[in-house]
C-alpha cells in the first residue's frame, strides 16, 4: 500500500505503525510486501465529555476486563476491515499477537499524580517512597519520563529499597 502508519477514527485502536527492524549486523535489512513485519497497535481509551479522572478510570477497567481473546478478535476484526480489499487475510497474514496491556511510554495521568492535590503527597510519590511489605515498584511512569533510561533508574530505586530492608532486619 506504500504506507508505514495509518490512523482510523472508527472501529477498534486508533493508530498503527511499521515498527522499525532492528539492525543485527551490517547489512541493513530490506523492508517489501513479502517481509515479515512487526506492526505496533495503539489503542487510546478515551471518552470524550468525561473528566480526565473519569476517562482514565473507565480506560483501565476496559483494558483490564477484556481478554486476550477478546482483544484478539478486535485486532483481526480491524486489520481485516482495514486491509482485505489489499490482499489481507488474518488467518494466513498474522503470525501472532503480543499484548501490552500498559503500553510503554503513554502515561494519561489524573490531575494530582505528579504533585498531588490539596497539600496531599502525589500517589507517584507515595509509590516510591518505601515499599508496600515485599513489594517495591518500578515503572518508568513514576518518574514522569517513560523512557528506557527511566526504567533503569526506577528499577534501581526500587531494588534498593527492597535491599535496605533486607539488609536492615
Amino acid at each position: 500500500m506504500g504506507v508505514s502508519g495509518c490512523r482510523w477514527f472508527e472501529g477498534f485502536g486508533s493508530y498503527l505503525e511499521v515498527c522499525k527492524q532492528s539492525l543485527t549486523g551490517v547489512a541493513d535489512p530490506t523492508l517489501s510486501p513479502d517481509s515479515p513485519i512487526v506492526l505496533s497497535l495503539k489503542v487510546l481509551y478515551s471518552y470524550p465529555g468525561l473528566s480526565t479522572a473519569e476517562q482514565g478510570n473507565r480506560g483501565r477497567a476496559e483494558m483490564f476486563r477484556t481478554s486476550f481473546r477478546d482483544y484478539e478478535r478486535q485486532i483481526r476484526e480491524q486489520m481485516t476491515m482495514m486491509f482485505s480489499g489489499y490482499g489481507f487475510d488474518a488467518q494466513r497474514d498474522i503470525a501472532g499477537i503480543i499484548l501490552n496491556r500498559w503500553g510503554h511510554a503513554y502515561l494519561s495521568p489524573q490531575p494530582g499524580f505528579f504533585f498531588g492535590l490539596n497539600g496531599q503527597p502525589a500517589p507517584r510519590e507515595i509509590l516510591r517512597r518505601e515499599p508496600f511489605g515485599r513489594i517495591a515498584f518500578a515503572n518508568s511512569d513514576l518518574a514522569g519520563a517513560m523512557d528506557h533510561r527511566y526504567s533503569i533508574l526506577e528499577a534501581k530505586r526500587a531494588v534498593s529499597l527492597l535491599l535496605d530492608q533486607v539488609l536492615l532486619s
